[in-house]
Formats: structure tokens, sequence, C-alpha cells
């Protein structure tokens, strides 16, 4: 009685090895794809109108309107927004013109991962100097925000109609 246990007992693990056998044929297929780069771009305003002031006026002001980035290059390198300014200059040329330009991004929407702090004043000049960037993107990605224009013009400037350019970039 004793010998039949084992025995019993090795013809059921037996039983089972043979039943768990694999497929009696398989094939693997390797499958690839690609995910493609989309594009990086800045819109904003066309025009925008500062507040306009009684001469000997020293500090003009205004809202740019709504700058936004979209970011749909679905990768982790930021993207940096910069602006830059030409002088005011007055309709009749013969006025004065500007002495400083300054820009002020606020606060930021986003949209998909980005972290991005809100944009502080920023000294224009011809020069593109940053004013919003992200410090973390991933994947595609968006931001918005209405930047103010500080215009500062000469204790002198005489009353005129001012104007000038802000171009608005993004890399």
């Amino acid at each position: 009685m004793k010998l039949r246990t084992p025995l019993l007992l090795g013809a059921a693990a037996t039983a089972l090895v043979v039943g768990v056998a694999g497929p009696a044929s398989a094939a693997t297929t390797g499958t690839t794809f690609s995910l493609t780069s989309g594009s990086l771009s800045v819109t904003s305003a066309t025009t925008a109108a500062l507040t306009s002031g009684a001469s000997g006026t020293t500090a003009i002001s205004g809202s740019l309107g709504s700058t936004s980035v979209a970011d749909n290059r679905g990768g982790t390198v930021a993207w940096n927004a910069t602006a830059a300014s030409t002088n005011f200059v007055g309709a009749l040329a013969t006025h004065s013109t500007s002495t400083a330009v300054s820009y002020t991004g606020g606060a930021v929407t986003t949209g998909g991962t980005i972290t991005v702090a809100a944009g502080t004043a920023t000294t224009l000049t011809t020069t593109a100097a940053s004013v919003v960037a992200p410090s973390v993107v991933s994947g595609n990605n968006t931001a918005s925000w209405a930047p103010t224009l500080n215009v500062t013009m000469p204790a002198g400037a005489l009353a005129d109609s001012y104007s000038g350019t802000v171009t608005t970039s993004v890399a």
C-alpha cells in the first residue's frame, strides 16, 4: 500500500506536465510605429492702443491683448518667448521718442504638461529679450498671457500721436 501512493502521485505529476505543453507552432511579429513632431507657434494681437495721456505725461501703459504659444512638437525641449520693441515716435517725426519700453507678461494660463512662472517686467530694445519661458514641458502644451506694455516718454514730449512696433517670437 505504501508503494502505491508514490507511484500514483508520480503518474499524476507526469500527466500534468504533458497536458500543459505549448502550441505545436508559434510565430511572432515585430511591430513599430512613429509619432511625428508638429510645430511651435506664437500668436498675438495685430494692434493695441495704449492709454493716452496729456502732454508732459511720462508713463504710458496698456495691454497688448492676448499672446499664445502652441507647442505641438511632442517633446521635452522647453521653448522661449521673446519680445523686442522699436522706439515710439511721434507722427510728425520731429517730436520726441520714447526713452524706455518694458513688457510684463503677467499670469500665464497653461494646457498640457508645462511649468511656467508669471512673466516679470523686462526692458525691451530692438534686440529680442526673453519674456515668458517654461522650466518644464512634456508633450504638446499651450500657454497664454496678456502682457502689459509700459512706455516712458521724456517730460518735454510734445503733443502728438506716437507709435511703435512690438515683435513677439518663440523658439
